[in-house]
């Protein structure tokens, strides 16, 4: 009995019960190429805007750089003119003062080449050599042009024919601070040392130094008191062609300054 129910069952198939699975869809792998290919816009876009920022910021930057430079470079200039313009000054007191100086050694000089001829002022001998051991100086103001080449901004200076006078003058300058030293030593140890034993250097002591005119012209005669003299003079006049070259520099540079 059993044996037949279970014979009537239906018998079950296992394709029929099998769940039916979705077929598996092939995947298609991305490739770099591929990336590549799908988002170059937006890489291209990327990589112009990077490289527009970039160069903004260093426009930017170098327009601040010029401009402070530029900023820096107006006022070493309006120093410069400063510097150069008292400086003029200067060298004209130093060439005014030598001339007078070359005046009166000269004179002393003719003296000693004819002294029976000339009517000779004791005074007048005395005011000579108190004027040729006069040291009329120039002193050169070059505290910007110093500060342009310690403090590395001589770049700031643009001008190629500037800088040039700039370094012609100063080097001048230098120059005559050389030769005026020589020339202080050289005042000291001979000339200044013969004449204050000869000459008062107070004027208001003349008389108590009287001699008569023939002492004065034996003195006058006297190739010491000449070689003294002489070697004023040429001292005085090798620092007077300097001071003159310095001054036709310094009114170049002013000019090319104030222009």
């Amino acid at each position: 009995m059993e044996e037949k129910i279970q014979a009537d069952e239906p018998v079950e198939d296992p394709e029929e019960n099998a769940i039916i699975q979705p077929s598996p869809v092939p995947h298609r792998k991305k490739t770099i190429s591929g990336l590549l290919k799908e988002m170059w816009p937006a890489y291209l876009i990327e990589i112009i805007v990077i490289i527009l920022g970039i160069s903004i910021t260093l426009a930017l930057e170098e327009w601040r750089d010029n401009s402070r430079e530029n900023h820096l470079e107006q006022i070493y200039l309006k120093n410069l003119q400063t510097d150069i313009g008292t400086d003029l000054n200067s060298l004209g007191l130093a060439i005014t003062g030598t001339n007078t100086l070359l005046q009166r050694g000269n004179e002393l000089l003719d003296y000693t080449r004819t002294p029976d001829n000339k009517n000779i002022s004791q005074t007048r001998v005395y005011e000579d050599v108190r004027a040729i051991l006069g040291r009329p100086n120039f002193i050169s103001s070059d505290a910007s042009f110093t500060d342009l080449k310690s403090s590395g901004n001589l770049h700031l200076i643009k001008d190629i024919r500037l800088k040039n006078l700039l370094f012609a003058y100063y080097s001048e300058t230098q120059h005559i601070r050389e030769i005026q030293e020589a020339e202080r030593q050289t005042a000291i140890t001979l000339s200044g040392a013969y004449f204050l034993k000869q000459f008062p250097l107070d004027q208001t002591r003349n008389q108590e130094f009287s001699i008569t005119i023939k002492d004065m012209n034996a003195l006058l005669k006297n190739i010491e008191f000449d070689n003294n003299v002489l070697l004023r003079v040429l001292n005085r006049k090798e620092l007077l062609d300097i001071y003159q070259r310095a001054d036709s520099l310094a009114k170049q540079l002013h000019d090319h300054l104030v222009n």
